[in-house]
């Protein structure tokens, strides 16, 4: 092993963590930079009377079925009908503690609930969950695509997600 001068351990230290500062900016931006395509959209809003959420969606999705039961809706894109957005709230079953513990929180709404966000890379599918746990009720909402074109939705579906409401 040939040793480097002390200099040159110094740069290539310093070279590593300007490369990796640059790489977590450019990360954070894309996550959080204004997109033309959220801005420039018009907005339609789902809104559950039986469990009082509401999220806006795009105003050309359509809705592919309600349940009987109102506890939710799935949304499809017009363009790709396997891209959709499902929501839905339920009553949690009892759950044991020493079992399964409560997932830590990672996520907030613009209203200021907490919740869990997970984003599940499949063989074919993308999906970005999102639960919050609110007294008695468990609410879901997902947004979903083709594995390949998730990086297209990723933005669109963490948007709407931070705009998720519940009903106080």
């Amino acid at each position: 092993m040939i040793k480097q001068p002390w200099g040159a351990v110094q740069i290539n230290k310093a070279l590593c963590a300007i490369i990796s500062g640059v790489g977590i900016g450019i990360i954070s931006w894309g996550c959080n930079a204004n997109n033309p395509q959220i801005q420039d959209t018009r907005w339609n809003i789902y809104r559950n009377k039986r469990y009082g959420f509401e999220f806006p969606y795009p105003h050309t999705w359509q809705v592919l079925r309600s349940p009987d039961n109102s506890d939710g809706v799935v949304l499809v894109s017009p363009n790709q009908k396997n891209v959709e957005i499902r929501a839905y709230a339920s009553k949690p079953l009892l759950k044991s503690l020493t079992k399964n513990p409560q997932p830590v929180s990672n996520f907030q709404t613009h209203q200021g609930f907490s919740g869990v966000m997970a984003v599940e890379v499949g063989e074919k599918v993308t999906v970005m969950k999102l639960t919050i746990t609110q007294e008695q009720l468990e609410y879901h909402w997902q947004g979903k695509s083709d594995r390949q074109d998730f990086q297209n939705y990723y933005r669109l579906f963490y948007y709407i997600a931070q705009e998720y409401k519940i009903s106080q």
